[in-house]
């Protein structure tokens, strides 16, 4: 008998608005409601279940209480990036980075608190830097999956250089990163769910300031009546490093090639 992974836990907080703001905002989860008018926040395949202090939930912790909670999140984004993040949205780091020792071995951590008072502890694996060659580019997929999840179109933005070009079905060729909002990310980011970029399975290279990565992603398109179908593909990224910071110059989304066996598997796009 065993344990195979960590499903979801629930927080008890004093304000569910509240709490959904902060997280979304500060550590770019979904909020998504279920069951009854439920929140919760989904991230990965995982998620956080909210209560509020006073709730009619039958079955719940025996002595919940707001401000209990003490949580490790893993990243592939550096924490320097986190930092410089976190602080921008007005919030207030406690402590790191500094070395500590996770489920899987040793990893480098920073701390901060969310609305209710929990500990919140953002890590990442401390043999990372030197293991893995393109680390940096892994961090950037991770952060715009965030930011596709999230609808957070300025945020997308800030991964690219002005004068990207994209490829993409909507319109065949884009330029300029205004354009490619308007005219792909505004019409396709609303339309998708679930959008995950498999980014342990990344390929690519740095060579000085410049990079390439290619990468398989899935995401659930959404049909008219509201239901939801698989899409799988793949995309291949070329970045540049500016001012110390790795961006999107050309971005080419696409669905993986149909399969004859699947044939909801050629519905819809990713651009």
């Amino acid at each position: 008998m065993k344990i195979d992974r960590l499903d979801h836990l629930v927080l008890t907080v004093r304000d569910i608005a509240a709490a959904c703001e902060f997280y979304r905002r500060v550590l770019s989860m979904e909020v998504i409601t279920f069951g009854e008018g439920r929140k919760a926040l989904r991230f990965g395949d995982q998620k956080i279940n909210l209560h509020e202090v006073v709730t009619t939930i039958g079955l719940k912790a025996g002595q919940p209480t707001p401000g209990s909670g003490d949580l490790c999140l893993m990243t592939t984004v550096p924490l320097e990036r986190w930092i410089e993040h976190v602080k921008a949205q007005g919030v207030s780091i406690l402590e790191g980075p500094v070395p500590r020792s996770g489920a899987t071995g040793p990893i480098t951590s920073i701390y901060l608190r969310d609305p209710d008072g929990n500990l919140i502890e953002i890590s990442t694996p401390a043999a990372a830097d030197t293991a893995d060659a393109i680390r940096p580019l892994r961090a950037w997929l991770a952060e715009f999956q965030a930011r596709v999840r999230a609808q957070d179109f300025a945020g997308g933005k800030a991964l690219c250089v002005p004068g990207m070009i994209a490829f993409g079905t909507y319109a065949e060729i884009v330029a300029g990163i205004d354009d490619v909002i308007r005219q792909q990310w505004q019409r396709v980011w609303p339309e998708i769910r679930d959008f995950t970029i498999h980014v342990e399975q990344a390929r690519g290279a740095i060579a000085g300031d410049g990079a390439w990565v290619a990468v398989p992603w899935r995401s659930l398109g959404v049909r008219p009546d509201g239901s939801t179908f698989e899409r799988t593909g793949r995309m291949t990224i070329v970045l540049e490093r500016r001012e110390n910071r790795w961006l999107a110059s050309h971005t080419h989304v696409s669905l993986a090639p149909p399969r004859t066996d699947d044939p909801a598997h050629t519905e819809g796009s990713m651009e």
